[in-house]
């Protein structure tokens, strides 16, 4: 890891949308991204939830 990169290896994003490792958002992790809103999941769709918080119902 570079030290221009925050990631400290623990990446996983709390309920408020925020990396609990770097503090950074999903947004400033994985950027944008060109797939369409059409069905498409989402980066943070395939997260896994952290341990010991519920996990979020799907549309």
């Amino acid at each position: 890891m570079s030290d221009d990169n925050p990631c400290v290896g623990i990446c996983q994003i709390d309920e408020s949308g925020y990396c609990i490792g770097c503090g950074r958002s999903a947004d400033e992790i994985f950027g944008d991204t060109d797939s369409s809103a059409g069905g498409q999941e989402s980066a943070t769709d395939s997260l896994k939830p952290i341990a010991g918080q519920p996990a979020e119902e799907s549309d």
